[in-house]
């Protein structure tokens, strides 16, 4: 190619090169919401949502018809805690590492005695440790924004009345028994114990000497304990009983049962001075929750929100 043209081909290129349309912007990913300019993606949204189908808020295979208001109540959860976290920062709030650090320990914790490996947890809930940690600076920054702005004042004693006698069946026990337990392996060795048992001989002797359960030790103490609480064998014979009287042999899955009844009592309402810290310690969480759902009401309100229905189409 002679020199001319090679030059004028060059210059050819770099004209082109030069005027070629840079490369497409990549879009920014679809927004569920908008709050005060701020996005919430719908990848974010469907992340929580796949979170909260694993968890215990909701069945883990929710019927497509479900999906929208499943969805729709968690976008509004979400839109409060960014309207919240905005107003934290702007407050000039913040959380230090220490802080994050002692909240993940302690959700590590919680995991261990529930019988789970804290990864095993954070696997279960499509987690990362980073982001665990981002999750719980957001909940202590908000945690403390709410605190701030909340000043929930101390119940007056007639207040505290008040609660007790409109909330009365809160406070009621119901029928117990205390019972005592002796079991055994085998129908012969309940039947031996009865026959002693009924010519007098001591029941906590013999249970501490012949009975297989952990209580043996206690004589065979169950303390006192009302329906629903224990294997329904005992139900059935320990309610049945007099204050007293001992039970045949009695057969379940953990052996040959004799069973003593040695005190009842009858449902009852616990008296004002019994509950009163507790009905004041009651009174006033639901007086803060009322005033953190005022608060976040005026919050959402005082925000500008914007949500687009067909991003939230997206969801499965």
């Amino acid at each position: 190619m002679p020199e001319a043209c090679r030059r004028a081909a060059l210059a050819l290129l770099t004209l082109f090169a030069c005027h070629r349309a840079p490369p497409p912007e990549a879009k920014p990913p679809p927004a569920a919401a908008l709050v005060n300019g701020q996005p919430i993606p719908v990848s974010r949204l469907q992340l929580e949502l796949d979170r909260m189908r694993r968890g215990s808020e909701a069945p883990a295979q929710a019927a497509p018809a479900d999906i929208p208001k499943l969805a729709r109540a968690l976008l509004d959860s979400m839109i409060e805690r960014a309207i919240v976290l905005q107003r934290a920062k702007a407050a000039g709030l913040s959380v230090s590492e220490a802080e994050v650090q002692r909240a993940t320990d302690a959700l590590a914790e919680s995991a261990r005695s529930g019988g789970e490996a804290f990864r095993e947890r954070l696997s279960r809930d499509g987690q990362t440790a980073e982001g665990l940690s981002d999750e719980m600076r957001e909940r202590l920054l908000a945690g403390k924004y709410v605190a701030d702005q909340i000043r929930a004042e101390r119940p007056s004693a007639a207040e505290v009345r008040a609660y007790y006698d409109q909330h009365r069946a809160e406070f009621e026990d119901p029928e117990m028994v205390h019972c005592q337990q002796l079991v055994v392996r085998t129908p012969d060795e309940a039947k031996s114990m009865l026959d002693q048992l009924r010519k007098g001989s001591s029941f906590d002797d013999l249970a501490r000497a012949h009975s297989t359960s952990p209580d043996s030790q206690k004589g065979g103490d169950l303390g006192w304990f009302p329906r629903g609480t224990m294997p329904k064998v005992f139900d059935d014979n320990c309610f049945s009983l007099g204050t007293g009287k001992i039970s045949g042999v009695v057969p379940s899955p953990y052996g040959y049962h004799v069973f003593k009844l040695l005190g009842r009592r009858g449902p009852r309402t616990r008296r004002f001075e019994e509950v009163k810290t507790e009905a004041e310690r009651r009174l006033t969480a639901e007086k803060r929750a009322n005033a953190e759902r005022q608060l976040l009401q005026q919050l959402r309100a005082a925000a500008e929100v914007k949500v687009d229905e067909s991003a939230l189409a997206l969801l499965h």
